[in-house]
């Protein structure tokens, strides 16, 4: 008979041997329930941030932490800021600056998901905001060239104008 367990010595019946019951599920949103997977590490994370919402925390002392593009957002929106590039650019490199430190704020609490999601979020900004100076340095060039294009032709014209004259 399974859970029953008999006396080594004398051989009678004890107790049977029940395993206790399972804890009841908890209300808590930082407390495993048996609909949601288990909570590692400790502290609770906003409630309406995506690890709230799954119940899932991990342990992240021996975790190394997602690459949070910060040098990147931070040299594409000085090079935004100096060169004039355009406002978009200096926009997108702000934010991605704040995300680019969300990840290491979330991956601290614990909250995996939100700390990736963070960080493509500030990579693809970073990425954005370079194209976006790219591209006005670009604009920039061919405005350079075109208008010191424009203004040789008057002074040639004007050169062979005097040269006529003479």
């Amino acid at each position: 008979m399974d859970g029953v367990s008999f006396c080594g010595n004398c051989g009678a019946q004890m107790e049977s041997h029940i395993p206790p019951p399972p804890p009841p599920p908890y209300e808590n949103y930082n407390q495993p329930s048996s609909q949601q997977p288990p909570v590692y590490g400790s502290g609770p994370a906003n409630p309406g941030s995506r690890a709230a919402q799954s119940g899932v925390f991990y342990n992240t002392s021996s975790m190394v932490p997602p690459k949070n593009y910060m040098t990147e957002a931070i040299i594409v929106s000085v090079v935004s800021l100096f060169c004039c590039s355009s406002l978009i650019s200096i926009i997108l490199g702000i934010v991605a600056i704040i995300k680019a430190n969300n990840v290491n704020t979330e991956f601290s609490k614990g909250n995996i998901n939100e700390a990736n999601a963070n960080a493509k979020t500030a990579k693809n900004l970073t990425i954005w905001a370079a194209v976006v100076d790219v591209l006005m340095i670009v604009l920039f060039i061919i405005l350079i060239a075109y208008v010191s294009v424009a203004w040789n032709i008057e002074i040639f014209e004007e050169i062979l104008k005097g040269i006529q004259q003479l």
